[in-house]
């Protein structure tokens, strides 16, 4: 991998500058080495330019003949001419996956759950996607930090391993007759800004000849427990029984209560979807329907419903049956064998809430509260996560003194990058979000394990399940809702990231209510390792739940094959192959195969919409 990078050295980078003087951006792309020399690791590449007085130098360490790591030190980067011109925006190896238009293969962009865009003729096209999720573009769901090039002989896999909280994957479409995908690094927002301090560096990985991104996945779940500090779910619940029951466990939301319709004054009254009442005999239908274990999820269990009051959770809402009937339903859950947590929320704040303390919420740089969504509680507003706790700590503790017990949910823990301006509590966007997903620790603490939304990277040495890896093959609307730049490239949604972190975390598709095609969508979820799941309601009238007897009945046959009969939450995947479009095969670390076809046309002995699980021989590691 180190020859095939250093044969790029004439062109290594790409530097954005801003000319203070002319007001204006510039791209510079002509540098010349200065200096170069090896090292224990690898070698040291220091370039200039002149005109312009900027000095990079890059350190490549070598790791293995396949894997070189290019890194910027922490502080190396010298601007001379700094008077006139900023260094803005630093592209790495701009050119090293760089293909010609209409050639075979594809690249892979770190957009939801993996997305595959090929090298066809098309119209000129620049694309820019952030890792981890921007509130301006949420809806790619960007959840990784890595990106890669598959094509025979130039199959690259790259990992943005430390700047990612400042990184875009750029990739160019036809320009010239040629296709190109990088890590870009943001130094600074504005020209006033200072630099970042910080190391900036891309692990490259030659995944060989014939690699397919199920080999992307392999290598990038190694990167994972070796430099991110994942773990493997079986080795954590081997002395953690909580965990070890939610492995074999149903995810199960009850919806409760909300306030309806949401208005920004949060001055709607409370619907109740189910009672704590109605809600036993919820618990008892999955009883008599042969779901042995659940983990019961109650959303809307606190004042005002579901997202009603935060950072407020007593009383308990009056509507449902108050503290009384919540401790019942409590009691009841754990008499059938069941898990039962609440549905909780540490980020967001509403103004009607009786806990509301503007000094804890999280400012812009004018100074303004950090708006989000308008839900129940009306308009919400983010907590500062390096505070949060001074004020609101407390309130795990009393929550788990109502008599919840098992694998806690916490509602929009991982999701888009914020920032605080506030001066007595200023966090970046780095500092926010691994403040925000620390907190974790403390319910994975009390109760042995921890549940959260998107996985983003940062966020996996926190977790033990995430409910959601976003794949549009399931969320049409999030396609329709593609920036333009990325909807033109048609892309294909992959299960990159549900490979790399099969074994290592849990995690679900969607409620089975959701599905346009509720038997393919379970099919899709069995081809991709995810649980089967489910949120309900007891009325009809209009919550986020489905018919509970309805999705019972749906979700029987997966519950049995997923938790009875196949038993992989603990395997990895060591093997994955999808030779047309809707068949897939994945090969478990214990040996099982599991072939899947959802497409129109009978494959390989399987008629659409039909499944098989054999035992075969596991690839080599």
């Amino acid at each position: 991998m180190l020859n095939r990078i250093l044969a790029r050295k004439a062109a290594f980078f790409r530097a954005e500058l801003f000319d203070v003087a002319e007001q204006r951006e510039l791209n510079v792309a002509e540098f010349r080495l200065a200096l170069s020399f090896k090292t224990a690791v690898g070698c040291k590449l220091v370039f200039r330019s002149d005109k312009y007085g900027l000095i990079v130098p890059f350190t490549l360490e070598t790791r293995s003949d396949r894997v070189c790591r290019v890194k910027i030190e922490n502080g190396a980067i010298v601007e001379q001419n700094s008077i006139r011109w900023r260094l803005m925006r630093l592209s790495v190896l701009p050119e090293l996956m760089t293909t010609d238009t209409g050639s075979e293969g594809h690249y892979l962009l770190p957009v939801y759950s993996g997305a595959l865009a090929d090298f066809r003729e098309r119209p000129p096209c620049r694309n820019s996607d952030r890792i981890y999720l921007e509130q301006r573009e949420w809806e790619k769901f960007s959840m990784m930090n890595c990106f890669g090039c598959l094509k025979k002989s130039q199959n690259i896999f790259a990992v943005v391993d430390s700047g990612d909280f400042a990184c875009r994957v750029d990739s160019e479409f036809n320009q010239a007759g040629k296709n190109r995908l990088y890590a870009t690094f943001l130094i600074r927002k504005k020209p006033s800004d200072m630099p970042k301090f910080e190391d900036l560096s891309v692990r490259f990985y030659d995944a060989g000849e014939d690699a397919g991104y199920g080999d992307f996945a392999k290598l990038f779940r190694k990167y994972l427990l070796e430099e991110r500090g994942a773990s493997l779910l079986r080795d954590r619940a081997e002395n953690n029984p909580a965990l070890a029951y939610s492995i074999d466990a149903l995810r199960v939301k009850i919806f409760l209560a909300q306030k309806h319709p949401y208005l920004p004054d949060g001055s709607s009254p409370v619907k109740v979807h189910t009672t704590c009442e109605e809600a036993c005999r919820i618990i008892d239908a999955m009883k008599e329907a042969g779901i042995d274990k659940a983990v019961i999820t109650l959303v809307g269990w606190n004042l005002g419903g579901h997202d009603g009051a935060y950072p407020a959770h007593f009383p308990v809402e009056p509507s449902i049956g108050g503290e009384a009937g919540l401790r019942n339903l409590i009691a009841h859950a754990k008499e059938s064998g069941y898990q039962i947590v609440p549905h909780d929320n540490v980020t967001d704040i509403y103004r009607g809430s009786p806990d509301f303390d503007y000094e804890y919420v999280a400012r812009d740089e004018g100074q303004e509260p950090v708006a989000a969504g308008i839900w129940g509680g009306g308009q919400s507003y983010k907590t500062c996560p390096l505070v949060y706790l001074q004020r609101w700590g407390y309130e795990f503790e009393r929550i788990r003194r109502l008599g919840f017990e098992g694998h806690y949910y916490m509602d929009a823990q991982s999701t888009v990058l914020w920032t605080c301006h506030s001066p007595k509590h200023p966090a970046g966007e780095k500092e926010f979000a691994l403040a925000l997903a620390s907190i974790t620790a403390i319910p994975r603490t009390l109760y042995g394990a921890v549940s959260i939304e998107c996985p983003s990277v940062y966020s996996i040495p926190f977790i033990d399940e995430a409910s959601t890896i976003h794949c549009p093959l399931d969320d049409p609307f999030l396609t329709d809702r593609m920036p333009a730049p990325l909807r033109s490239l048609d892309i294909a949604p992959v299960p990159f990231f549900h490979i790399a972190l099969h074994g290592l975390i849990l995690y679900q598709g969607h409620w089975v209510h959701t599905y346009r095609d509720p038997v393919l969508g379970l099919l899709r979820e069995l081809a991709f390792g995810a649980r089967p799941s489910m949120e309900v309601s007891y009325r009809d009238n209009g919550g986020n739940g489905g018919n509970y007897r309805k999705s019972i009945a749906l979700l029987k046959e997966a519950y049995l094959r997923c938790f009875h009969e196949l038993k992989l939450q603990c395997e990895t995947i060591e093997s994955f192959r999808e030779p047309y479009r809707g068949f897939f095969e994945a090969v478990y670390s214990n040996g099982c195969k599991v072939t899947v076809n959802v497409s129109d046309c009978a494959m390989e002995g399987l008629t659409p919409g039909s499944w098989k699980a054999s035992r075969t021989e596991v690839p080599a590691r």
